[in-house]
């Protein structure tokens, strides 16, 4: 089967497919629908730099590295965290010097701290009446 085509136009500000009916005469060019028009022009952007952050493909572009990596420095702040950290999770190696957890500090918790393995052999040699 073929695959269907969305209906509708794409809202570049909300990302969302929409009626015909949702978009004004010039915001069918421009991708904007009425509702997303209506908001400020900031506002507008700091929702297309999000909904595009929310698109990015896991494997970058030279362009879209360079393009992320402006983003981390953003004077919004949404987008500045967002931005960074999908750049940590892309770039940055896992520091491997320190443990994220302590086995022994875990069996504390549980208090197995004083299970012995070599113990519980000799009792189930003396339960066995072979």
């Amino acid at each position: 089967m073929a695959k269907r085509k969305p209906h509708g136009h794409y809202c570049k500000v909300c990302g969302e497919y929409k009626a015909n009916e949702k978009f004004s005469g010039k915001g069918h060019a421009a991708h904007i629908c009425k509702a997303c028009a209506k908001l400020s022009p900031a506002e507008r952007s700091e929702q297309m730099t999000l909904n595009r952050l929310f698109d990015l493909p896991w494997r970058l572009s030279k362009e879209q590295i360079k393009w992320l990596r402006n983003r981390t420095h953003d004077k919004r702040r949404l987008v500045r965290e967002l931005a960074q950290e999908l750049y940590d999770l892309r770039f940055k190696r896992p520091d491997f010097t320190e443990p994220e957890f302590d086995e022994l500090d875990e069996l504390d918790e549980y208090g197995l701290d004083d299970y012995d393995p070599d113990d519980l052999d000799e009792e189930e040699n003396e339960e066995l009446p072979f």
